[in-house]
């Protein structure tokens, strides 16, 4: 199934109940979930319970998915809506989350043949999500999906359900109230048209 398209694997599990189609889905879509909740939720209890509710939700509701959008942009909807009542509802609890909460689910193969290389990586990852939580939730979201899941404004702005201009905003304000606190911690300020934060040289 791994070929199939996530909307024809969506109509193959609202029309058989098929738990290989729905198991896809997850497999694809678990990772991006979570990290996604985490960056707006700052917490790894709550983006637990937020993936968990959102994967939840999928299997309930997944005849409601009319494929006006694409898959990725109905479930990144859930995600972010999730995420934000989540942020809301919260005490902001400043936890030490493991490693793979902070967004390395990914790791070169050779990893291990340069830990220093590793560290350094996750440690501008953890200053990076410290600056993230001085943003509010809707900042964050917006921050998140264009420079950790590299989606287009127009993705964005179907996700959110605002226009494309209150994406560019968001993420102007964003930036600006990033910009100082990154620059200290040896980042280049993020540019609107850019591919997302650097280090500085």
């Amino acid at each position: 199934m791994s070929g199939e398209t996530d909307e024809k694997l969506v109509r193959e599990f609202v029309a058989s109940g098929s738990r290989g189609a729905f198991s896809e889905l997850y497999l694809r879509y678990r990772d991006k979930v979570f990290n996604t909740a985490y960056r707006i939720v700052g917490d790894y209890d709550g983006a637990r319970d937020v993936a968990h509710d959102v994967f939840l939700k999928v299997y309930l509701e997944a005849a409601s998915f009319r494929h006006r959008s694409s898959f990725s942009s109905w479930i990144y909807r859930i995600a972010v809506n999730r995420s934000l009542d989540e942020a809301r509802r919260a005490k902001r609890r400043r936890s030490h989350a493991s490693m793979d909460a902070l967004g390395m689910n990914i790791e070169s193969p050779r990893a291990h043949d340069r830990p220093h290389e590793v560290a350094m990586e996750r440690e501008r990852e953890a200053a990076l999500l410290a600056a993230l939580e001085d943003l509010s939730p809707k900042l964050r979201t917006v921050i998140a999906l264009r420079y950790f899941e590299m989606l287009s404004y127009d993705e964005i702005a179907q996700i959110i359900r605002r226009p494309v201009g209150t994406v560019k905003s968001r993420l102007r304000r964003a930036h600006r109230k990033l910009g100082r606190l990154l620059e200290q911690m040896g980042f280049e300020r993020v540019r609107e048209e850019g591919d997302g934060l650097r280090e500085s040289k």
